[in-house]
């Protein structure tokens, strides 16, 4: 866990200790009446969903509201999914965690010291593509393999491969292309066959661009104190197995009861996803929070804001899906954690 992460929890612990403890009803109702947040929330306890409330707009131009089917880019929380696919092809013996990366991209820089394990964890050293200059622009158009990685190749390595742990998300983009490679099909193909077929996940899909008209929220940004549009819009085929995913906060919470009850993966790998190095797993950040361990991604994609977190002790999983967001993710969490536990007169 990274400092300002366990500097949030610390405040946000002080934070709620002394303030009126908030049912989730309550607490929903505050963050559309102060405009602070609109999407879906879902929650999951004993692998069934006893929560799930969306407030404020999918659409505000055309004043349409969210409910528990609209979907929403999800972002990074997109690179457990990738992770998961990477497993299933280490289980089936097609990758092994030591497979260097030149075997399929030797004109990457490094490549020859590059491992999966290493790209999973994100201790490849690769430049962190999104950090670029007028990257939003850029990735507004759609991107091909050939072009992200001669975008890649633009950039030295910040460190040398196991060295440290730096995230970057040309590690998942790289990956989804090596599963491509292996499988030889479409990332879109795979992770329909591999989990969300698999799983009856409907209103889950890797997509491209937006789509309002299947009930897709569009996505918002403070600025005078309203909501605004956003000016570029991310073309998710650049972004792949990073960030290209949409789902809804239900479907997301299935794919995570899912992987950590053993259906998508092999005890073995499953053991190798969830152990960290500096609190990051497998496509997972690993954390702890009072007394709880949690395994999760957050995600961040334009306007987009979407957080998981799954505790295994208590077999109890939170997922949020924002498309407008003026607070912290991970403060969102833990308000709702702490609601859910005021509105269920649950200790944990």
């Amino acid at each position: 866990m990274k400092l300002n992460t366990l500097l949030i929890i610390f405040i946000s612990s002080l934070f709620f200790s002394c303030s009126t403890p908030r049912t989730l009803d309550e607490l929903l109702i505050d963050f559309e009446k102060e405009n602070k947040a609109m999407g879906t929330i879902s929650i999951f306890k004993d692998d069934k969903e006893v929560f799930n409330k969306s407030f404020g707009l999918a659409n505000l131009e055309k004043n349409k509201k969210a409910n528990d089917e609209t979907k929403y880019w999800i972002g990074s929380i997109t690179k457990t999914y990738t992770a998961a696919v990477i497993l299933n092809l280490v289980d089936e013996k097609k990758l092994s965690y030591d497979t260097k990366l030149n075997d399929f991209f030797p004109d990457i820089k490094n490549s020859e010291n590059i491992t999966i394990t290493q790209l999973l964890k994100h201790r490849s050293g690769l430049y962190n593509i999104t950090k670029s200059p007028n990257f939003e622009s850029w990735i507004a158009e759609p991107r091909s393999r050939l072009e992200m990685i001669s975008k890649l190749n633009e950039f030295e390595s910040e460190f040398n491969p196991g060295e440290k742990t730096s995230y970057s998300n040309s590690n998942f983009i790289v990956l989804s292309y090596i599963a491509e490679i292996i499988e030889k099909k479409p990332f879109k193909e795979i992770l329909n066959e591999r989990i969300f077929t698999k799983l009856n996940l409907k209103r889950t899909a890797f997509a491209d661009t937006l789509n309002i008209t299947k009930n897709e929220a569009m996505d918002y940004f403070p600025e005078n104190g309203k909501w605004s549009p956003i000016t570029y819009q991310t073309n998710l085929l650049g972004t792949m197995g990073a960030g290209g995913i949409i789902s809804t906060a239900k479907e997301i919470n299935i794919f995570y009861n899912a992987l950590f009850s053993g259906k998508l993966l092999s005890k073995e790998a499953l053991k190798e996803m969830t152990t960290p190095i500096n609190e990051l797993g497998m496509g997972l950040g690993i954390s702890e929070y009072e007394g709880l361990k949690t395994y999760g991604h957050d995600g961040r994609i334009d306007g987009f804001r979407s957080i998981a977190m799954y505790a295994p002790e208590k077999n109890f999983s939170i997922v949020l899906t924002f498309n407008a967001s003026k607070v912290s993710m991970k403060e969102s969490l833990i308000r709702v954690f702490e609601a859910y536990k005021h509105t269920y007169e649950t200790a944990f």
